[in-house]
Parts: C-alpha cells; structure tokens; sequence
C-alpha cells in the first residue's frame, strides 16, 4: 500500500480514485458531487454541500468515539456516499484508514485489528462465512447500502456479534439513524444528533436535516414513527404490491423467505389483466430447481418463479430489479 497522507494508507489499484476525490474536497467549491446508487430507479447526480458532509462525519466519529488512536478500513467503492464518507471521517478524526479496492470478503487479506468497519451486508455475509475471526476482532462494524433479512440478524445472534445498521441514502450523507442489530437488538432506529423525523405522505419517512438541507428531505420509505428521534421501518413505498386488491410489502415477504432460499432472489410486482399485479420470485441460480411449498405466505405467495444466470447489479453491488426484469421480458 501507499502513504498518500499521514493518516492514509491506499492500495494502488485505488489511489487514482482517491487523489481525485481529495482534490475536489480540496477545492475552493462549497459542494461535492455524488451519484445516487439507482437500486431503484436510474441513478442521478445530485450535490451536497461539504458542510453538511462534515456535520455528518462528526456525527459518526462521536457515536463511535473514532479519533487518531483509532483504525478503520474503506473497502466501499469510492463513488458511494459510503466510500466516500469513510474518507471524510478520516480526514476529520485524523484516524489512520486503510483503503483497499470493493471486495465481497475485505478482511481476506487483512490481519489487523480494526476500530470501525464499514460494509455492505452481502460483505458481511461472505466475511462471516469465511474470515469469522478476523469479524469478532472489529470494534464497530457499520452496515449499510441495502436491509438486512432475518437469517443475517439470526447468524449474527447465533455467533454473538453485534453490528450498527445504519438508514440513510446519498440524498443524506449517509446515516441519519442508527439501530443495534444481532446479538444485542434494538426494536427501533433512532436519529443521529441533529436530526428528526416526522410523516410525510401515506405514512413515508420525512426527514429534518438542517446542517444538510434547508428543507425536509421527503423518502418512498414507509415507517411507524414513535416520535421524533425514532422510527420503525416498515418498507418502500415503491416496493408495494396491490395484487387484487391485497397490499403485499416485498421486504415482508423477502425477510420470510431468506431462511429457505440460500442463493441471491428477490420479489417484485409485474402486470396482470385479472389481478393488476402479481407477485413472482426472481432466483439467482443455473440450476433451474426450486421444491418449496409457498403456501406458508397464503394469498401473498409467489405466483411464477423464474431463474437468471445473472442479476443486473449497480455499480455499488446493489441488485437493479428494473433492469434484471427487463431481461426476463426480453426472453419471454
């Protein structure tokens, strides 16, 4: 690895990207640009202020009491809002970070001691498969980029580690509220200082970000508020089935189906003349078999499977479901 500064260590295959990035936030401009990660739609540029990214990382560095005796590891790509929050910490706290280029296992071939981790959960999976002692040795590992399902918070219990599942988006900065989630449990999300949360339309997140944003930021993000500071995530507004009149929450019925389908699926609503929309089962596997009896959802199941070679991934490992369904209606 290189010393690009003091406090920063970068693998070469990375240090392009971060010279780069270190010479925008450098710049005599007041804002940064960043992509969204178009998990559900096509992704946009948008700006945010360097100001509100800087509130941001002092927020975390708190909550994790991150400082100079600290050490993190970025192994996010840097055209994330999380990759490059992670250098933002760094520069604030004056941590020493390591920066290695995205991998689904960053701890392969790592044998320090860490403070503070950040990864998506499809790396947490594959760090607790195969490098679960180099996992128990983080201080705090910090979750983000996509929900986690019920049979990743039961593995984490089982083994007793306890991880931080952060919800924000690039709009954000990041996280806006975090829970405890594994060995240790926490029923809510609760805000990070500086920030609160009211309703927006039919029941969707709104959120009050004064150091980012003069207005609040409205999400497709369905929640039970329990006040201010704390909300239950329910699911995405967008990610809403009415099929015959019934209302099927794809998280719901994904978080169901986690403990029986071991490869990457996912579930999603495409037209029906009799029911408007109907439910189907989205399989990543070369092996066109599935014997699973459904009827444990009732109404809600899966009306047709189909199987894919391959998912259409974002650029941040995210799964499109727009575009790998447009696969399947050009092979129909």
């Amino acid at each position: 690895m290189q010393q690009l500064l003091k406090n920063i260590w970068v693998d070469r295959t990375v240090l392009k990207e971060v010279e780069e990035f270190l010479v925008e936030w450098n710049s005599t401009s007041q804002e940064l640009k960043a992509h969204t990660s178009g998990s559900t739609g096509a992704p946009k540029q948008i700006t945010l202020s360097k100001k509100g990214l800087l509130f941001s990382a002092r927020n975390t560095n708190t909550f994790f009491n991150l400082n100079e005796n600290s050490k993190a590891l970025l192994c996010l790509p840097l055209a994330t809002i999380g990759g490059k929050m992670m250098l933002v910490r760094a520069l604030e706290s004056k941590m020493t970070l390591f920066i290695d280029s995205a991998s689904s296992n960053p701890l392969r071939k790592r044998e320090e001691y860490f403070d503070f981790v950040a990864v998506t959960p499809m790396q947490l999976i594959k760090m607790l498969n195969e490098s679960i002692d180099k996992v128990r040795r983080i201080k705090y590992i910090l979750v983000g980029g996509a929900p986690m399902n019920e049979n990743l918070i039961s593995r984490l219990k089982d083994e007793k580690i306890t991880v931080f599942l952060g919800y924000g988006m690039t709009e954000t900065a990041s996280h806006v509220a975090i829970r405890k989630v594994g060995y240790e449990n926490d029923e809510f999300y609760q805000a990070m200082p500086g920030i609160r949360f009211s309703y927006g339309d039919n029941q969707t997140l709104k959120i009050h970000y004064p150091a980012l944003n003069d207005f609040p930021i409205e999400t497709n993000d369905l929640v039970e508020l329990i006040d201010c500071n704390r909300f239950k995530w329910l699911g995405r507004k967008d990610f809403v089935v009415n099929s015959g009149g019934i209302k099927i929450h794809i998280e719901a019925i994904e978080n169901r189906l986690s403990n029986r389908i071991k490869c990457p699926f996912f579930v999603f609503g495409i037209p029906d003349k009799n029911l408007g929309e109907k439910l189907i089962l989205c399989i990543e596997s070369s092996e066109k078999d599935l014997t699973m009896d459904f009827d444990f959802l009732g109404i809600q199941k899966p009306r047709h499977v189909y199987f894919f070679k391959s998912f259409v991934y974002t650029p941040s490992g995210k799964v499109s479901r727009q575009e790998t369904i447009k696969l399947l209606q050009l092979n129909q």
